[in-house]
């Protein structure tokens, strides 16, 4: 006990003992410091459990919406990236210190026309100041205003009674509206997709007297010069293309529900609404204006790869000879034959159709490249490499392991698919060769335990042929992504304006898309080439033709290119 005693501080009660209890106090104030530290140290730790914790509810939240999403197949979290304007880049030659890349000033000097030039002399001079020359300030203005003319033709009359009458100029003979204004109107409408009640409006305002029937005449009637040359753009383009693009949209008219189908590729486009997206309909679209039936040499292999009765295919006889040009004398030829099948008649209806289409000249084989809709399987079909991912990108992976299979054949994907891009760069028969072996490697693969997977492995294998187009020709795009940029400008219009009521307008409307998307790929203003047309001066040359030079020097460079590095004679195809 007094060992005890002896050892446990007890606070001094002498008063003169200070020193004594000074160190007392100190002794007690630091064990109180050591079990405040003790105390704060078990806070903290139980803090960062905590948060932890936390930590870990919040991935399984968002694990948990992420499915959710998924289920409901909603769209995900924006990824917005950081900005990139305070990052610090090199800079590239002939740019100011401190500027992002492209945003160095460029002169304007070498493209600008003076068109008016007004001497501006000093408010007061000195008597006795010498003319020191020009300060040139240039500035660039507009001039929007109404400009009405009024032609007074000259009328005589001669001896026997006969009238002379003094002739408009060729570009006014087109009715009461000059070419700058039609060719402002149009170029409003489909260009900048200005609405018509909008349009109208705003030529009221320039002092324009014109009613909402004229402006609809002005946009979709008597442009048949217009049709015509679209026609020939689809004509000249599949004659003259080793491959096309193809998709569809929705697209009302009349207040019902239709389609738009557009067919191009990187010199031309070409759109067609109609009431239907099947096969036959997409054929039809490709034979442009006239309906041909033809039972060919494309026609037949066509039938053969259908599952056509044996009765019917005995009827029918192969040549090519044009059997039908209209829908109801095809519908008459086909009862001749006793062909009365609903099924029956679809298939043979689209190998004719088919057989119509080559029989207009069209460059075979003809590659056609879509985002894997059966109405375009038709012909040397290619699929998009972006729409077969999707396959993937939908499985969701009951488990971790299945999840991780999903991401680690993406990654294959998309390894694979960059191996495909180089190749375009500088294809070479090795390159070929090696590019097949590993497409069979990378989606032979086989996962246990996870079904829909191999289902998704197994459809890249059945389609190998399509997705491998660009190993025998590799101008052929991996992606549809230009069908699709032609496509949107109808999801834009149909968001704008709602849709078509007569057939003019809708007709007008997939003209003048065509023609204005045309002109971008040419590289044509299609301001001017309004102009052109509208004034029938010939400044702005045929689009057909100009297909037809763009079509010959790249089959030249394709040519040159195919010969290097495949070591081939030119006369030779793959």
């Amino acid at each position: 006990m007094s060992s005890s005693n002896e050892s446990a501080p007890t606070k001094p009660t002498a008063p003169a003992d200070g020193v004594v209890s000074w160190q007392w106090l100190v002794r007690e104030q630091q064990e109180t410091i050591q079990a405040l530290r003790q105390t704060i140290q078990a806070q903290q730790q139980t803090i960062d459990k905590m948060e932890r914790q936390l930590k870990q509810q919040q991935e399984r939240i968002e694990q948990l919406e992420a499915e959710l999403r998924e289920q409901k197949k909603l769209k995900g979290k924006p990824k917005i990236r950081p900005s990139q304007l305070n990052t610090s880049k090199p800079n590239l030659e002939g740019e100011d210190e401190g500027k992002r890349p492209g945003a160095a000033k460029v002169s304007k000097k070498l493209s600008f026309e003076i068109d008016e030039e007004r001497i501006i002399q000093p408010d007061e001079i000195p008597a006795r100041a010498k003319f020191n020359g020009y300060r040139d300030y240039d500035v660039q203005e507009l001039k929007i205003e109404r400009h009405n003319i009024r032609f007074r033709l000259a009328e005589y009359v001669s001896e026997d009674g006969t009238t002379i009458v003094g002739q408009l100029p060729t570009e006014y003979r087109n009715g009461h509206y000059g070419p700058l204004l039609l060719g402002y109107v149009l170029y409003q409408h489909y260009q900048c997709r200005v609405p018509q009640p909008i349009l109208h409006e705003h030529l009221q305002e320039w002092g324009i007297e014109i009613s909402r029937g004229q402006l609809s005449n002005i946009l979709s009637e008597n442009k048949e010069k217009f049709h015509a040359e679209q026609q020939q753009v689809l004509r000249v383009g599949l004659e003259t293309a080793e491959y096309i693009h193809t998709d569809d949209t929705g697209a009302r008219h009349q207040g019902k529900n239709g389609y738009c189908t557009v067919i191009g590729n990187e010199w031309f486009s070409y759109f067609k609404s109609s009431g239907s997206k099947s096969r036959q309909n997409f054929l039809e679209i490709l034979q442009g204006g006239a309906v041909r039936y033809v039972l060919n040499e494309y026609a037949q292999p066509y039938l053969e790869s259908q599952p056509l009765a044996a009765k019917y295919r005995e009827q029918l006889t192969f040549s090519d000879a044009l059997l039908a040009e209209q829908t109801l004398a095809w519908q008459t030829y086909l009862l001749e034959k006793g062909i009365v099948s609903v099924k029956a008649i679809q298939m043979i209806s689209e190998a004719a159709l088919l057989g119509g289409v080559m029989s207009e000249g069209i460059n075979a084989p003809l590659r056609i490249l879509s985002d894997g809709a059966g109405q375009f399987n038709v012909l040397c079909h290619g699929l998009c490499w972006v729409h077969a991912e999707r396959g993937l990108r939908r499985l969701q992976g009951d488990t971790p392991q299945q999840r991780q299979n999903i991401a680690e054949m993406q990654d294959l994907l998309w390894q694979y698919y960059r191996q495909l891009q180089q190749y375009q760069q500088t294809p070479t028969s090795l390159g070929k060769t090696d590019l097949g072996q590993a497409f069979d490697q990378v989606f032979g693969r086989c996962y246990l335990h996870h079904g829909s997977l191999n289902i998704v492995l197994t459809w890249f294998r059945t389609h190998k042929g399509e997705l491998l187009q660009v190993l025998d020709y590799p101008q052929f795009p991996l992606h549809n992504n230009a069908a699709e940029t032609d496509i949107r400008e109808y999801v834009t219009r149909r968001k704008i304006s709602g849709g078509t009521r007569s057939e003019a307008g809708r007709r007008a409307s997939d003209t003048f898309v065509g023609l204005k998307k045309t002109c971008r790929k040419l590289g044509v203003s299609f301001w001017q080439y309004l102009l052109s047309r509208l004034r029938t001066d010939r400044q702005i040359p045929l689009l057909p033709d100009v297909i037809r030079a763009k079509a010959a020097a790249a089959l030249q460079v394709f040519a040159a290119t195919r010969n290097v590095f495949f070591e081939v004679p030119a006369t030779s195809g793959f």
